[in-house]
Formats: C-alpha cells, structure tokens, sequence
C-alpha cells in the first residue's frame, strides 16, 4: 500500500489524493494559414511593383499545407510544380482576387476550431473523435476537399479560399468534420456487417452517401434551422426546390441499391456512374434524401436513434419508413422504402 501511495505522488502531508491520468480529448481541431498567408505575402509585393524574394517562395514551398497538396495532386496523377504555382500567382487573376482573398482568410481566422469541433461532436454517437487540419489555400484549382496524408498525418480539410462569410466557414468545416468524426467509427459500422453477404455490405457501404445530409444536419445544429441557414436565399430556394422531388430520389435511390443487390451493378465504377447524379451540380439526392429523413427521426425518436442509423445506414431507411408510415396515415405522401428491398438488406419493416 505505502509503494502505492509514494507512486501515486502521496510523500506530503495534505498532498491530495494522486488523480487518473487525463483522457485524450476527442477534439483536435486546428487551422493552419501558413500557406494563405505565405502567398498572399507574395501578392502583396507583386501589387506593390517588387519581384518576390527567393526566400519568400521557400517559405510557401515549406508549409505543410502546400506540401501536402502537392503529395496530393501527385498521388491522383495530376503534379503540381512549384512553377506552376509561381505562374499562377503571378496572373492577373491571382493578384484581381488578393483583396478577397485576404479578408476571407482573416474571417477564417477568427473561428473558435474546439467549439464547432465540440458542437459537431454532439451529432455522433459515443466514441467518435474528431482529429483533423483545417488547411485554407490559394491555388489554381476552385475545389475543396478532404484528404489524409498516407504517412501517418492524419486527415485535412483542404479549403479553397473564396468569398464567404464567418458562418459560411464555420459550418463548411463542421460538415466536413461529421464525415470525419463518423469515420473514427468505421470498425464499429463493419461490425454490423460482417455476417451479411458481399452484395448487402457493398449496398450498404453505398448508403453511407446520406451522410452528406446527416452532415448538412449537424453542421446547422437543429432540425429547427434550415440546413443553408448561412447562405444566401438563393441558396436556399434551390434547397428547398430540390426537395420538391424527394419521392422521386427515392425510388431511384431505391432502384440503384436494388441493381446492386441483384448484381446488375457489379464494380464500385459502375455503381459511382449510376449514383453520379445523385450528388448533384452543388448538392444532390444524396443530401436532401439523407437530410429529410435524419431530420425526421431525430425529431420523432430523438437522438440515440439517429446515432444508431449514423452507425447502420439500414437501421436509417427503417425508422423513417415508421416516421414516414405515421405521416401518410394523417394524409402525407411520404415516399417509403419497399419491405422487400429492407428485408433483402437484412432489417426488418419495423425496429
């Protein structure tokens, strides 16, 4: 006993009682600008008549962020040099848009990273750990995405630095985050799979696609608030349009699950063409179908049950079948998932 209290620290009178070594804190959120702010530095200097030094394009070349956006580019075949990089911010386009660019990036900077890491961690089940890099960027290509470093760094929100608002940044990267924080969860979704055949898992696997709508859910923060509440009402019309055709996405969702369970839809390539229009130009079936129905069953069964469909995607289409069963009794047309495709999956009509 006494080697036990010596250990634990206890060789003082009044000294309390040794505590549990502190848990790893399940939100690791960061921002890293060195590569924004690098290159706009190099602007600046171009606006101004002077020619960048060659120390200013190592330092840009040596961030982490440009970095790995090259072992990026080169891991899809596409290289980027870092004198293509040099032309490009030697454009005109480049130095046209400098000014947006740099009161983007302070707007970014501003956000509170543990606290939507922490605000998106209340719409993933126990467990789920979010440990990313948000990596705002100037570069030539427009898109965003997330991608992890294969030597152990970890995964990165790669954003493209364009016109937005504070909110516009802050709920883009809580989306992101709430794919990344599911994913922590990836052995215990296998789990739910492992009995089922080949066919069921890769339809299942398939249906994770709604998570672009459970995102859209937990980066807004309640099914009171509309999921393009940041945005502009444009952005919002086309939201709400899109919904229009929810009973339609459905049945041809419905239509693709079923061609991979009958294995008309053999190869995930084939699959990606057929589930194609289902992302949309901006957001598609994908989300507005995977939104509707998280937003119902979280308003109907609450919480645990939508972290029991974020784990199982099946478990989803049952409880908003009962949500949608409900509703059409009252005199709705909801769309319901057929009993025959839901029993083919593995689940029952009812939970």
């Amino acid at each position: 006993m006494w080697r036990f209290l010596i250990a634990c620290g206890l060789v003082l009178m009044g000294v309390q009682a040794c505590e549990a070594a502190p848990r790893e804190t399940p939100v690791a959120l960061t921002i890293d600008t060195s590569q924004a702010d690098q290159a706009l530095k190099i602007l600046s200097e171009e606006a101004a008549g002077r020619t960048p030094s060659n120390e200013d394009w190592r330092e840009l070349f040596a961030t982490i962020p440009y970095q790995w956006l090259k072992a990026r580019e080169s891991s899809l075949g596409r290289a980027l040099t870092d004198d293509d990089f040099k032309r490009f911010l030697a454009s005109p386009e480049a130095l046209a848009k400098r000014a947006d660019w740099s009161q983007t990036l302070e707007r970014m900077k501003v956000a509170d990273m543990v606290a939507i890491g922490r605000s998106v961690l209340a719409w993933l089940p126990a467990g789920a750990t979010i440990r990313a890099q948000v990596f705002p960027l100037i570069k030539p290509a427009a898109n965003s995405f997330v991608w992890t470093e294969p030597k152990g760094g970890g995964p990165a929100i790669f954003l493209y630095v364009k016109p937005m608002s504070q909110a516009q940044f802050e709920n883009t990267v809580a989306h992101e985050t709430h794919h990344i924080g599911l994913n922590s969860l990836a052995d215990q979704q296998q789990t739910r799979l492992v009995d089922q055949p080949e066919r069921v898992r890769r339809a299942v696997e398939w249906m994770g696609a709604f998570g672009e709508g459970e995102a859209m859910l937990a980066a807004a923060g309640s099914v009171e608030r509309h999921p393009h509440w940041e945005d502009d009402a444009a952005s919002r019309a086309r939201w709400d349009g899109d919904l229009m055709h929810f009973n339609t996405d459905v049945a041809q969702i419905a239509q693709l699950l079923s061609d991979i369970l009958d294995g008309r839809l053999n190869t995930d390539e084939q699959i990606r063409q057929r589930a194609a229009p289902f992302w949309g130009e901006a957001q598609g079936a994908w989300y507005t179908v995977g939104y509707e129905m998280a937003a119902l069953v979280e308003r109907r069964f609450g919480r645990a049950a939508l972290n029991e469909a974020l784990l199982d995607p099946r478990e989803l289409l049952v409880r908003y079948n009962q949500v949608a069963a409900e509703a059409d009794a009252k005199g709705a047309t909801l769309a319901t998932w057929p009993a025959q495709l839901l029993a083919r999956l593995g689940v029952g009509a009812t939970n």
